[in-house]
C-alpha cells in the first residue's frame, strides 16, 4: 500500500479499512502504525472511535481489531440499491417511452424520499430533479406511496416532526394524510395535484422486494397541462404495471397487472 504523506485523518481512516479488507484478518494498533507509517497514537484515536461505531470490533481474547458488522450493514445496503437500480432500469425506460414522460424511481431514507435514478422524457418542456435528490415525501404520489407502507412507530415520528407547506394543494392536516396513505394500500397507487411543486402532477405505485417490504415507488412526474383525466387514466394502468414488473424482478411473485 503507497504511503499518503500528510494524508488527513479521513485518508487515513480509509487506509486502514482498505488494509484490513485486502488482508482479511486480525492487526493489532501497533501493526496497523508500522504498516502504514502513521503515529501509534492517531492510528489508536482512528480505531477507538471505528469500535465505538461498530465499524471494528477489538477481540477480547488476542487483542486484535477485526472490521465489525457496521459494514455488512453497510453493504447490504449499497448491495441491494445498485440490484434495485440493475433490475429497475430498462421498465422505467420503457415506461417513459410508453408514456413519452419523464419516470422517477425513489427510494425512503430517514424521513427524505431520495431520487434514486430516472429517465427523463425527450419534450421540450419538462420536469427536471437532479438524481440523488432528497425531498419531502408527504407532497409527493412518490413518497405517499412509500409513507403508505412505513411501520406504525416510523409513521408516528414522521408525522410529530410536522408537514411542510410546499404548495397551497400539499396535505398538512395529519389526519388527512393518513387518509391518504390507507387509500394508497387499498388501490395501489397514489396521485399528487401540484402538492409539491405547482403545475406538476405525479401518478406513482409501491415496489416491493422478495420479503414483502416496500423498497422503491416509482411513477410518472409531467406538466399538468399535459396530465389530462384521460393521460391520468392511461398513467396510472401502466405505472401498476410497471411497480408489479420491478417488484416481480425483485423477486416478489409474479406480474399482476395489465399494460
Amino acid at each position: 500500500m503507497k504511503k499518503k504523506y500528510a494524508a488527513p485523518a479521513v485518508s487515513k481512516l480509509f487506509d486502514i479499512i482498505e488494509l484490513m479488507s485486502e488482508k482479511n484478518r486480525g492487526f493489532s494498533v501497533n501493526e496497523l502504525a508500522k504498516t502504514l507509517q502513521e503515529p501509534v497514537n492517531t492510528v489508536y484515536r482512528i480505531c477507538k472511535e471505528m469500535e465505538e461505531r461498530g465499524y471494528l470490533n477489538k477481540n477480547i481474547h488476542d487483542g486484535l481489531y477485526y472490521l465489525g458488522g457496521r459494514f455488512y450493514v453497510i453493504g447490504q445496503a449499497a448491495g441491494s440499491r445498485i440490484d434495485l437500480r440493475t433490475q429497475a432500469l430498462p421498465h422505467i425506460e420503457s415506461l417513459r417511452d410508453r408514456i413519452g414522460e419523464t419516470v422517477h424511481l425513489v427510494i425512503l431514507r430517514e424521513n427524505w424520499m431520495v431520487l434514486l435514478d430516472q429517465a427523463e422524457t425527450s419534450q421540450p418542456i419538462r420536469i427536471h430533479v437532479d438524481t440523488g435528490s432528497l425531498l419531502h415525501p408527504h407532497g409527493s404520489a412518490f413518497g405517499k406511496c412509500l409513507l403508505a407502507y412505513r411501520n406504525k412507530e416510523e409513521l408516528t415520528v414522521y408525522l410529530s416532526e410536522g408537514l411542510a407547506s410546499l404548495t397551497p394543494n400539499t396535505i398538512i392536516e395529519e389526519a388527512m394524510l393518513v387518509g391518504e396513505l390507507e387509500a394508497v394500500r387499498r388501490h395501489g397507487w397514489a396521485c399528487d395535484e401540484e402538492e409539491y411543486v405547482l403545475g406538476v402532477k405525479c401518478v406513482g405505485a409501491p415496489v416491493f422486494d422478495r420479503e414483502g417490504e416496500c423498497v422503491a415507488a416509482v411513477g410518472v412526474i409531467a406538466p399538468s397541462y399535459r396530465f389530462e383525466s384521460d393521460v391520468m387514466e392511461k398513467a396510472v394502468g401502466l405505472v401498476l404495471y410497471t411497480a408489479d414488473c420491478i417488484s416481480s424482478a425483485l423477486g416478489h411473485g409474479k406480474i399482476i397487472s395489465k399494460e
